[in-house]
């Protein structure tokens, strides 16, 4: 009986090796890493206006071809929560995300509960975080990148610069949305501490309602199919 056990749990253990191996060795676009402030400053609406508008990106049909028109189809998403430091959650692990699976995926994001409630503002912690989910992901990218989203400065932890640095050299490009309703330069922060990589950008919502539409512009840049091959592409010396 324990012979049999052993077997099936050895049989078990190769079928997951096989499972990680073929989700390896499957390329998709672009790997994000959806990183959303959950920290004091963002009360419950503000953040549920994040997370409705990044559902309501995925629901929408130009993003929908922007991820059709990429040369794999398909991209990789997942979600992360944090406020700050030790205080950071995967809402959503990686999930591959095609036109035809983003309404689902719209969805799932749509439903997805509050798990952070509060805690100072940890960018740099943020970014380590996130940097540790990018390096996680079970598909081959042709780019990885994390969008923070957020509202503030740092203000508790180690700050975002060089983390951010630590992250380009490891080939991750961080974008931001800043939302300048609090803090009216968290986006000249952005570009100067927490952006960074190849053609890393700042997109500015003037407050959470215009979350969606910012969130929607945001996407839309990042998936531009002429970013993805210039990404893959070596220069000409």
């Amino acid at each position: 009986m324990a012979r049999a056990r052993a077997r099936l749990s050895a049989l078990a253990l190769a079928a997951a090796l096989l499972a990680t191996a073929a989700a390896r060795a499957e390329t998709v676009d672009v790997a994000l890493v959806l990183a959303l402030d959950s920290s004091s400053s963002v009360d419950r609406d503000e953040f549920f206006l994040q997370s409705q508008g990044i559902a309501a990106a995925f629901a929408d049909e130009e993003v929908q071809a922007a991820i059709a028109a990429g040369p794999n189809k398909a991209i990789a998403v997942a979600v992360l929560e944090w406020s700050q430091p030790g205080r950071a959650r995967v809402d959503l692990g990686w999930q591959k995300v095609t036109a035809e699976t983003a309404p689902a995926f719209a969805e799932a994001i749509f439903n997805n509960p509050r798990y952070i409630a509060g805690g100072g503002t940890g960018v740099g912690a943020a970014l380590f975080r996130a940097g540790a989910l990018a390096d996680q992901v079970p598909f081959q990218p042709l780019r990885r990148v994390i969008d923070l989203s957020g509202d503030g400065k740092n203000s508790a932890g180690p700050p975002a610069a060089p983390v951010r640095d630590a992250l380009v050299a490891r080939g991750i490009t961080v974008n931001a949305l800043a939302v300048v309703n609090a803090e009216a330069d968290v986006d000249d922060y952005y570009r100067a501490e927490v952006i960074g990589g190849p053609g890393a950008f700042v997109e500015v919502a003037r407050d959470y309602e215009d979350f969606v539409n910012a969130i929607k512009r945001k996407l839309l840049r990042e998936l531009k199919t002429e970013a993805l091959v210039a990404a893959v592409t070596p220069a000409r010396p």
